[in-house]
C-alpha cells in the first residue's frame, strides 16, 4: 500500500516535470531572438557599407597593456583602448579584436579602435596571441605564446575582467579578427555558443581580410559581417582572399545565417578606414544611437546646433526620429541631482523648442508627404518615420488630436499603388532568402533575386528591394549548400 501510495505521489510531480521541460526555452533562445530582430535591421544588404573618402571621427582614446593572469598565458599581453570620456548615465558598447600572421596585437586593437567616437563609444580589448620579434615586430608563422583553448582561456579572462571594471553594456559585446585572426574570433565565438548558448557574449562578429572558421553544425546565429579588399586577388604572391571570403559568405547565406559582405574598392590586405565605417555603423545601430552611415539621407536636423551636452542628447534623439524617448531623456536629466542648477539651465530653456519644432517639422513633412501621395509616389521612409514618430509622440495634444494628420499613412499602408508593388517586392526578396537556405533550391533563389532585380526601375526607383537583390547577386557564388 506504500509502495501504491508515493506513486500516486508521484505522478503528479512526474507530470509537472514533464509539463516543465515541454516548456523550457530551447537553450540560446534569447540570443538566437535576438540576432532575428538584429537580421532585419541589417538586411537586406543594398551595397558597400560607409562611404569612398573613408573618414572617421573617434573620440579621444588611451592605450594601456594589460597582464593576463591566467597559467600558461605568461607570454600572452592584453592591450586596452579606453575612450577619455565615458558617459554617466548608461553603458557602452566592447569590442574584442585579434591580429593577423606577424600583426601586432597592440597596433591592431589601436587601428579598430577608431570605430569608437563621442556619440557611441566602444572599449577596444585585444592580445597579442603570437610572439614578437626581440625589436617589438611582428613577424609571419612566429610560434604562439600558448596553445589554442589556452589563448582563448586567457581572452575570456581579460574580456570578464573588463566588463567588471567599465561600464560595458552586455548586450553590446562584439568580436573581431583581421586575416589569421578572424579564425580566433569566429572560433571563440563557436565555441562559447556551442558550450553555453545561453551565456553567448558576442552580439555580432566581424571578419576582416578573411573568413571563419565555424560549421553548420556549431555556427551561432548572431550576425556575421564580412570585409576585404577588392585587390586581396594575390595576396602572399598567390592567396586569392576575396574568393575565399566569398566562398565564406556565401556558405553561410546558404545556411540561412545572416551574413553581410563588404568588398572595399582599392583596399588591400588591411582594415582601413572604411572597414571602421561599416564596424562603427553596424555597432551603432545594434543597441546604440543609429548609424551615421545610412542608404537613404536622414531628414534634416530641425534644431540649430546646440554646444550645451545634455541639449545634445535630446537632439540627437529627436533627429533619429526617437521623440518620445527625447521628451522622456529631457526629464531623466531635469530630474538628476547630479546635475547642478546652473548646468541645468541650458536644457530647461531648451524645453519649449522641442515641441515647438515637433509643430514646425510636423506640416512640412505632412505636406510633403501629402503631394507626393497626390501624384502616386512614395515618399522616402525617413519621411514617413519622421511624421509617425511625431504623431506618436503627440497622440494627445490638440495640435494632432482628431486633425486626421494619421490618414495619409494609412492609405500609404493600404492599397496605395507603390505600396502594393513594393509589398510584392518585399516578399519575393524574402522568398528568395528562403530558398537560399532550402536544400537543392539555390537555382530557384538566383532566378527570383534575377527577376526582383529587373524591377529596380519602379517607382523612380526608390525599392530597397531590387538594389538589395542585384547587390547579393553581385557577390553570388554558384554550388554552395
Amino acid at each position: 500500500m506504500k509502495k501504491l501510495i508515493c506513486i500516486a505521489v508521484l505522478l503528479p510531480l512526474l507530470s509537472v516535470v514533464q509539463f516543465a521541460q515541454q516548456d523550457a526555452p530551447a537553450p540560446g533562445a534569447k540570443v538566437a531572438a535576438r540576432a532575428k530582430a538584429d537580421t532585419g535591421r541589417l538586411l537586406p544588404q543594398r551595397g558597400v557599407g560607409g562611404d569612398a573618402a573613408g573618414k572617421v571621427a573617434p573620440d579621444k582614446r588611451t592605450f594601456s597593456e594589460i597582464k593576463i593572469d591566467v597559467e600558461g598565458c605568461e607570454d600572452m599581453t592584453g592591450y586596452m583602448m579606453l575612450p577619455d570620456e565615458l558617459p554617466k548615465d548608461r553603458k557602452v558598447a566592447l569590442m574584442f579584436t585579434f591580429h593577423g600572421n606577424g600583426d601586432v596585437g597592440a597596433g591592431r586593437v589601436k587601428n579598430v579602435s577608431a570605430c569608437s567616437s563621442a556619440r557611441d563609444p566602444v572599449i577596444t580589448i585585444g592580445v597579442q596571441y603570437q610572439h614578437l620579434e626581440t625589436d617589438g615586430k611582428g613577424k609571419m608563422n612566429n610560434p604562439l605564446v600558448a596553445k589554442g583553448d589556452t589563448i582563448l582561456e586567457g581572452c575570456r579572462w581579460l574580456l570578464n575582467k573588463t566588463m567588471r571594471d567599465f561600464p560595458v553594456d552586455p548586450e553590446r559585446v562584439f568580436v573581431s579578427g583581421f586575416s589569421m585572426g578572424t579564425g580566433y574570433a569566429s572560433g571563440w565565438a563557436r565555441r562559447e555558443w556551442v558550450s553555453n548558448p545561453d551565456a553567448m557574449p558576442f552580439r555580432a562578429v566581424f571578419l576582416y581580410s578573411s573568413g571563419g572558421s565555424v560549421t553548420k553544425e556549431t555556427c551561432p546565429p548572431i550576425p556575421f559581417i564580412c570585409t576585404v579588399g577588392e585587390q586581396e586577388t594575390a595576396v602572399l604572391g598567390s592567396i586569392n582572399v576575396v574568393a575565399a571570403v566569398r566562398n565564406f559568405c556565401n556558405v553561410l547565406a546558404s545556411w540561412g545565417m545572416p551574413v553581410q559582405y563588404h568588398e572595399i574598392p582599392g583596399m588591400g590586405h588591411t582594415v582601413n578606414g572604411r572597414c571602421h565605417q561599416i564596424t562603427r555603423d553596424v555597432i551603432n545601430l545594434l543597441g546604440g544611437p543609429g548609424p551615421i552611415s545610412t542608404p537613404e539621407a536622414p531628414e534634416p536636423s530641425a534644431f540649430e546646433p546646440q554646444s550645451d551636452p545634455y541639449v545634445q542628447q535630446v537632439i540627437e534623439l529627436c533627429n533619429a526620429d526617437r521623440w518620445t524617448e527625447a521628451l522622456a531623456r529631457y526629464k531623466e536629466l531635469e530630474a538628476d541631482k547630479a546635475i547642478s542648477s546652473k548646468d541645468k539651465r541650458p536644457l530647461k530653456a531648451f524645453e519649449k523648442e522641442i515641441e515647438k519644432a515637433a509643430k514646425k517639422e510636423l506640416k512640412r513633412v505632412h505636406d510633403e508627404i501629402t503631394a507626393a501621395v497626390k501624384a502616386e509616389k512614395m515618399p522616402s521612409k525617413p519621411l514617413q518615420q519622421r511624421l509617425a514618430a511625431i504623431l506618436e509622440c503627440w497622440a494627445e495634444a490638440n495640435w494632432v488630436k482628431g486633425k486626421g494628420l494619421h490618414e495619409v499613412l494609412e492609405h500609404i499602408a493600404g492599397d496605395f499603388p507603390p505600396s502594393v508593388r513594393e509589398k510584392q517586392r518585399e516578399q519575393w526578396m524574402r522568398e528568395a532568402w528562403a530558398l537560399e537556405s532550402a536544400e537543392g533550391k539555390r537555382n530557384e533563389a538566383k532566378a527570383l533575386y534575377e527577376r526582383l532585380a529587373a524591377r529596380h526601375a519602379e517607382d523612380q526607383g526608390t525599392s530597397d528591394w531590387p538594389k538589395a537583390a542585384a547587390y547579393r547577386l553581385s557577390w553570388w557564388m554558384d554550388g554552395k549548400s
